[in-house]
């Protein structure tokens, strides 16, 4: 089962490989789309989004498919602990 979880988008890094990295968090857990906190776990099925507005005001949600991983060392010093990791970039998208 996917568990939906709550992201900060501008926490997006390339891997290098045509995927895309997303910060989940700073913790080992994140909070779900109730607000609950879920505990963090490589290999563990995720979509992340985020609530947001496009530069006209209208809404236009984010949202992110993967799995999570342990923060490669070269993002840990930016704090985060762990991330999703998108096969590609392109599926990161709007929901508009």
């Amino acid at each position: 089962m996917t568990v939906k979880l709550r992201a900060d988008f501008n926490g997006l890094f390339g891997d290098g490989d045509g995927g895309a990295l997303l910060c989940l968090s700073h913790r080992d857990t994140a909070r779900n789309e109730v607000g609950d906190l879920v505990t963090l776990y490589d290999g563990m099925q995720v979509t992340a989004f985020d609530d947001d507005i496009d530069e006209n005001g209208n809404k236009d949600d984010l949202i992110a498919n993967g799995v999570v991983i342990e923060s490669p060392e070269r993002l840990r010093c930016l704090g985060s602990k762990w991330l999703l990791r998108s096969m590609s970039s392109a599926s990161i998208m709007s929901l508009t």
